[in-house]
Formats: C-alpha cells, sequence, structure tokens
C-alpha cells in the first residue's frame, strides 16, 4: 500500500494534483508521510551542520597539536612530528 500512498501523497507533474473528497483514511496517511518527511529533513539538516562543525574543530586541534610539537625543544632522540600517521617520522641526533 505505500506506493499507492506515495503516488497518491506526491503526484507526477504529469498529473494535476486532485484533493481526495473525504476519505480521511488516506489524508491521514499522506499527512504522516509528509510530516515524517519533514522530520527526517530537518534531521538531515542537523547532522549535516553538526559534521560540518566538528570537521572545523578537529582541524583547529590538528592545528594546535601541529604548532605544539614543532615548538617542543629537540631532544637527542626527539622524532620530528608525524601527524599525517604515514610513518615517515624521522629521528633526529
Amino acid at each position: 500500500m505505500a506506493p499507492i500512498l506515495v503516488a497518491t501523497c506526491f503526484p507526477t507533474a504529469d498529473e494535476p494534483f486532485i484533493p481526495s473528497r473525504g476519505d480521511s483514511a488516506q489524508s491521514t496517511g499522506c499527512d504522516t508521510h509528509v510530516a515524517v518527511h519533514s522530520r527526517l529533513d530537518v534531521i538531515e539538516e542537523t547532522v549535516e551542520k553538526t559534521v560540518e562543525h566538528l570537521e572545523a574543530e578537529v582541524k583547529g586541534l590538528l592545528g594546535q597539536l601541529e604548532e605544539l610539537a614543532w615548538n617542543l625543544p629537540p631532544g637527542p632522540f626527539s622524532l620530528i612530528p608525524d601527524l599525517l600517521g604515514d610513518g615517515d617520522g624521522e629521528q633526529l641526533g
């Protein structure tokens, strides 16, 4: 029944929208369907904004760590910082 519900709630461009005439069950189903999609849109937008915020925070933290690592005084066995994790850290001294 879901494909019929979707088809009646969202007609294609070729089909004009014709409001239902008193079929409250179908109308309630369409209202619920539209409400669910609206809520999903809000959730999707919230998730996208959260991901963007977290990406900015991680980028800022990595920048601070990189700055701190390069400002450490060199010791006899200190490593050049390998913040990218590619295993190319070189030993000094």
